[in-house]
């Protein structure tokens, strides 16, 4: 049989290889949280730069057809100047529209980010 003092050093042993262990399986349970984080960011990084990119384009293009309307306009009033008035007066209002609803626009966007957000999670599932 061992002796007392074996037997504490035995279980010291057995006591420090279960802390390295511990200590093994945190650091690998925080690197897979960190490699988690950095994949859900740059899904949604990688979303929300193609969001931008296609609002750039839509930008562009409202503004093309709003330059041209404006010459439309101004060609049907035979004055330049009140159509692009026109077509600037027809902007403020759109914009006022929108500063008017900011509140819906505001939860909208945050309900739809909430959304990809939850479906990210349940692709990885």
């Amino acid at each position: 049989m061992l002796n007392n003092s074996e037997d504490e050093k035995s279980l010291n042993i057995i006591i420090e290889e279960i802390k390295l262990e511990l200590l093994s399986y945190i650091n690998r349970r925080i690197r897979l949280f960190k490699l988690d984080a950095f994949e859900k960011l740059s899904i949604s990084a990688s979303g929300l730069g193609y969001g931008l990119i296609i609002l750039a384009i839509v930008a562009v293009i409202l503004f093309f057809v709003l330059i041209g309307m404006a010459f439309f306009v101004g060609e049907l009033l035979n004055s330049l100047a009140a159509g692009f008035g026109i077509m600037a007066l027809f902007s403020l209002l759109v914009l006022l529209v929108v500063v008017l609803c900011r509140g819906k626009i505001k939860q909208s966007i945050l309900h739809n980010t909430i959304r990809f957000i939850r479906k990210v999670e349940a692709d990885e599932k």
